[in-house]
């Protein structure tokens, strides 16, 4: 699917940042947990201060390095003092840090909003105010703080604000990093909280894992900007190959994300090292302006362009080659918004210098999953108007790039609305998350761990701003349930989904397990909105819900259904399951038909069983008979084996 933005790029999105100075422009620094997980211990910590000195990190602009997880202990003192772990810190964090700061480098921790740290060491919830403390007595210069084992009933916001509270109450400058996944729309309100807030999950070690991150992040990159930098996630992926390597630091620096790596610092091909410490890549990330590029043309799996201005009057622009061959990737200066008769084009990567032509300029070849990185220079940008921007389309794009198997189609039958389950205006809460890599999905993207995903915590998502009062017929786009990990086991048959009106009257439905989460499957019921504006609720307070795609409003002018406010109910005979609705007739049905195929298999187990005893049965019988028979007597009396053997042997 193409989509075309044109976008004011010289106007950065307003909000209310904090303005204590922090984080002026994007942190660099290393981070532990990817290379490294809970294995870290004091000698390591110093080993890499000395790398990234030694190594020239430190002078490319890596100024931070941060432990994560594991350096505290499961106890606090009776003081309600966080215990470190005394094997892997025997002199303390101080030391550490201390040594760390002898470097020239500022030093990090980690920490959960939560009981429990992810890895299931104590974390800061209850406890914000003396582990703020114990930091800054550390001298600690920055705080990840996650979100792991929290339980439900506080909500994110004020889990984040108690501890940015206390941060703030010490009087140390320690930069703040909201890592909560992007759940509960931290670009609501982080701004005011923290100095840079997470988008999405972890990135694990693959290229798709990049890939899944740009669905989302493209939609919230905006939000981003000096002292509230929106964080994809940590670069320096080991797993990538040298083209994706390149593309990854391009996009993260154009982006203007955190740049902390994760990486094995003591081992990396000469190739990679010039990719992380290429100073005109970097100088982009770390422009003054802080501006983030963003995407404004998509072609799914197949091209991106983004763009974004920097100080002095210069643009970034990469474009992105996600295909399978090498192409070279036309843009205008329509596109990239700039104008100008001498405009300059250099290459940050290969140091070359062009000239753009007319207002049109074709890339050198970009080879698969590569990438070419520009800078404009000696032009004006004009940022378009909103009628312009309305009328924004596929034309404007050059003819080389279009093909007939693109499809640019939306739902234009306007009695039918879709609504996307990660679009921004939703909230997505608890545990839900966005995520993106969903080929299937309406638009790559969806929403995950719906329901009761963790046995301490739940995740929900409600859909707001849905518009027009009346009769809807509701399909729910849906997939199978996945957190972490793709949940329930062997017996799991359906996904339990509890939805709310305007958090009013509520149902259940419980839809087919599908048996592939890269699938959508779809399910229809019926619905009143009784409001203007409306909202709708998907949780599972008592078991794991379906992951979402999307929802479909098709209203109905003329309906008989049930008026009741708020009422939201099953068709009960839907052609998509017949059986998903909720009363107990239907669950007794459930009851059978779900698991008819498992009673057939363990009938068919009992028969065998049955069968194979009968033949055994038979075989004792005739043997019992045989020695009843060579004894001479019905009394057995003191009858053994070895009587078998002397009576054999005197017959024979």
């Amino acid at each position: 699917m193409l989509s075309i933005l044109y976008l004011p790029l010289l106007l950065p999105f307003q909000v209310a940042a904090l303005m204590d100075g922090l984080s002026s422009t994007p942190p660099m620094g290393w981070n532990t947990w990817n290379k490294y997980g809970c294995n870290i211990e004091a000698r390591l910590i110093r080993e890499t201060a000395d790398i990234m000195v030694s190594k020239g990190f430190l002078d490319a602009g890596y100024r931070y390095l941060n432990l994560d997880d594991c350096w505290q202990s499961n106890d606090r003192d009776y003081d309600g003092n966080i215990i470190v772990d005394r094997y892997a810190f025997p002199d303390g964090i101080k030391a550490v840090a201390d040594y760390v700061h002898s470097k020239g480098l500022y030093f990090g921790i980690y920490s959960s909003a939560g009981y429990q740290t992810c890895a299931g060491r104590m974390a800061s919830l209850g406890h914000e105010e003396s582990d703020a403390s114990n930091y800054a007595n550390w001298s600690v210069d920055y705080l990840k703080y996650d979100n792991c084992n929290f339980r439900d009933g506080i909500s994110g916001k004020e889990r984040y604000k108690r501890m940015g509270d206390a941060l703030k109450a010490t009087g140390r400058n320690i930069t703040f990093s909201i890592c909560n996944w992007g759940s509960e729309n931290p670009w609501e309100w982080a701004d005011e909280i923290g100095h840079a807030f997470r988008t999405h999950d972890d990135i694990i070690a693959s290229w798709e894992s990049v890939l899944e991150i740009l669905d989302v992040h493209a939609q919230v990159v905006q939000y981003g900007g000096p002292g509230h930098w929106a964080d994809p996630g940590m670069v320096g992926n080991g797993a990538l190959n040298i083209e994706e390597s390149r593309t990854h630091f391009s996009l993260w620096a154009a982006m203007k994300a955190p740049l902390i790596l994760g990486n094995d610092l003591t081992h990396m091909s000469d190739v990679v090292y010039d990719i992380l410490t290429n100073r005109k890549v970097i100088s982009v990330n770390q422009d003054s302006l802080g501006v983030p590029a963003r995407r404004v043309v998509h072609v799914a799996g197949n091209l991106d362009i983004w763009t974004g201005p920097l100080s002095g009057g210069s643009v970034v622009v990469v474009l992105v080659n996600y295909g399978e061959n090498e192409r070279q990737i036309p843009f205008t200066d329509a596109i990239v918004d700039y104008y100008g008769e001498n405009i300059q084009v250099e290459d940050l990567w290969t140091g070359k210098i062009f000239q753009m032509k007319e207002g049109m300029m074709l890339s050198s070849p970009i080879p698969s999953h590569g990438c070419t990185m520009l800078k404009l220079t000696n032009g004006t940008s004009i940022p378009y108007s909103d009628s312009l921007a309305g009328n924004a389309s596929k034309n404007h794009y050059p003819p080389e790039i279009m093909q007939n198997d693109i499809d640019t189609s939306k739902l234009e039958d306007m009695e039918q609305t879709l609504y996307e389950a990660e679009a921004l205006v939703n909230v997505v809460s608890g545990l839900s998350r966005r995520k993106g890599g969903c080929p299937a999905c309406s638009s790559s993207a969806r929403v995950i761990a719906i329901g009761k995903v963790h046995p301490l915590e739940s995740g929900s998502l409600t859909f707001r701003n849905i518009t027009g009062s009346g009769h809807y017929t509701l399909t729910l786009r849906y997939m199978d349930c996945l957190s972490w990990s793709v949940c329930g086991d062997y017996w799991t048959r359906r996904w339990g989904l509890r939805l709310r009106i305007n958090d009013g009257e509520e149902t259940y439905v419980y839809l087919r397990k599908i048996g592939d989460f890269k699938a959508v499957k779809e399910f229809s019921m019926g619905l009143y909105l009784d409001q203007d504006v409306n909202s709708i609720t998907l949780d599972n307070p008592e078991a794991d819900g379906p992951s979402m795609d999307s929802i479909i409003l098709k209203k109905h002018l003329n309906s008989n259904f049930n008026t009741s406010k708020g009422a939201v109910w099953t068709t009960g005979f839907s052609s998509e399951d017949p059986l998903a609705g909720d009363h107990w007739i239907l669950y007794a049905m459930r009851c059978i038909v779900d698991y008819m195929l498992d009673a057939a298999i363990f009938a068919c187990g009992i028969s065998t069983v049955g069968f194979v005893t009968y033949i055994l049965c038979g075989y004792f019988s005739k043997w019992y008979r045989h020695v009843y028979q060579l004894v001479g007597n019905s009394d057995l009396g003191e009858y053994t084996l070895e009587n078998v053997s002397d009576t054999n042997t005197s017959i024979a």
